[in-house]
């Protein structure tokens, strides 16, 4: 009977220092990568992200376009004619003292050269001018798209992330669970040993081990696809090695949001947009004026019967003019009064456009609110409920090693406990969604940045 008491306590005593050390899960471990450095490195490294800034350098390089529109244009030429064949032209004999007839002449030389340049230089173009608004503008609508595309980003980084990290914890809490079975199996088969347990005993614990290495490899790799997930929204090499924290399941929850905010990227891209159709329609309806342009040619050219234009008795007979060109549009066949026309109707749809949208965002800030709240408080208590099925566990080890508790006892703690983590992890990956949604909603996405 001493000796029975004796096991009893060594069994206990291994007991509670495997549980000990198995509890202490949540540890910092070098390489990890918090959510705001996960963040910092997708937006550098995203091909989304860097070709969406691209689209800026393109919108420059238009406005360049534009702007060399209203620089003078100048352009220069030479030219080298062999007439193989002179043309023939038809002259009243009268001409040349003989009346009633038609003499064929043939006028001009073999080699026609000439060598010039035109410039030109526009004054006055209504419609240039707000051409050159309108590429101003389109550079702002590029540079929210960017904005737009990163702050997407930031929110599929920070899913993945989350759902990372629960993973992590979720297999953290399978590991920490295997560790206990493990420590039970071993006593109650020094218990079975010694006469005190019995084979069923050791089934059941045995079924429960197999269970719960099922359930590791299964946590191990959802958390490898959240991690593969992660580096490709992050833009890193997949080979990549990198690791996530666990979640502090003691750490409070509550996240203070202002959702009083309306600052909206796409409420902003609607309101440029809007500007681009308010500016094309001043330029359209600029094309009904007149333009001016200043215009200048300058040439020199050679004729003779041989090629040898760069000779000394080469002669050269220069010409050049200066001119004021005025452009009056009359009549384009209606084609400026439709493009006005479509453009209003454009105008008229951004504004729908915006209102549709004011009223959705309101409606999906009400409702992300609003299920922040009810999952909070259901995460408050699953939290509750897994202290408690952890306590209940624990206490019922001890009572199966002291030979109070039956193995029924600690299988159905053991499940009631791996039923309050699921929950618990269910709980609280819903509250982070919950979280990234409504700061998405109140455009503060970028504070994760």
């Amino acid at each position: 009977m001493k000796e029975r008491t004796q096991n009893y306590r060594l069994s206990l005593l291994m007991l509670l220092a495997l549980l000990a050390g198995s509890m202490s899960f949540v540890r910092a471990q070098s390489g990890q990568m918090s959510l705001q450095q996960c963040v910092q490195y997708g937006l550098t490294k995203n091909s989304g992200v860097l070709k969406s800034k691209l689209d800026i350098d393109l919108s420059n390089e238009k406005r360049a376009q534009t702007r060399a529109d209203y620089l003078p244009q100048v352009s220069g030429s030479i030219s080298v004619q062999d007439n193989l064949k002179l043309q023939t032209s038809i002259l009243p004999g009268e001409l040349i003292g003989q009346p009633g007839t038609q003499v064929p002449v043939q006028f001009g030389t073999k080699f026609n050269t000439s060598a010039g340049i035109d410039a030109k230089q526009v004054l006055y173009d209504q419609s240039l001018i707000y051409a050159m608004k309108l590429t101003r503008q389109n550079f702002k609508v590029s540079e929210l798209n960017v904005k737009k595309t990163e702050e997407q980003l930031i929110y599929d980084i920070a899913s993945a992330y989350y759902g990372a990290q629960v993973s992590f914890t979720q297999k953290k809490l399978v590991e920490s669970n295997l560790v206990q079975v493990d420590s039970l199996l071993k006593i109650t088969q020094i218990q079975f040993d010694n006469d005190a347990a019995k084979q069923l005993d050791l089934d059941k614990l045995t079924v429960n081990q197999t269970n719960l290495q099922t359930d590791l490899s299964t946590s191990t790799t959802n958390y490898e696809k959240q991690l593969m997930l992660l580096k490709y929204y992050m833009g890193m090499p997949l080979d990549q090695t990198i690791e996530v924290p666990a979640i502090d399941m003691t750490e409070e929850t509550a996240t203070l949001i202002n959702t009083e905010s309306l600052n909206n990227t796409d409420l902003e891209l609607i309101q440029a947009q809007r500007e681009v159709y308010s500016v094309t329609l001043q330029q359209i309806k600029a094309g009904y004026l007149p333009s001016l342009s200043l215009s200048f040619h300058s040439s020199a050219q050679n004729q003779q019967n041989d090629f040898r234009i760069f000779s000394k008795d080469a002669k050269w007979f220069p010409n050049s003019y200066v001119g004021v060109n005025l452009n009056i549009p009359i009549f384009d066949g209606l084609a400026k009064n439709s493009r006005v026309k479509q453009t209003k109707i454009q105008m008229e749809q951004s504004e729908y456009e915006e209102k549709y949208l004011t009223e959705n965002l309101k409606m999906q800030r009400a409702n992300a609110s609003n299920a922040l709240k009810s999952n909070q408080a259901a995460l408050e208590s699953q939290k509750r409920n897994i202290e408690l099925a952890q306590k209940v566990y624990t206490i019922t080890q001890a009572q199966f090693v002291g030979g109070i508790a039956t193995m029924a006892d600690i299988v159905n703690a053991e499940t009631s406990l791996r039923d309050a983590q699921t929950n618990y992890l269910k709980a609280l990956i819903q509250v982070k969604l919950g979280e990234l949604d409504l700061i998405k909603s109140t455009g503060n996405i970028r504070t994760l940045n």
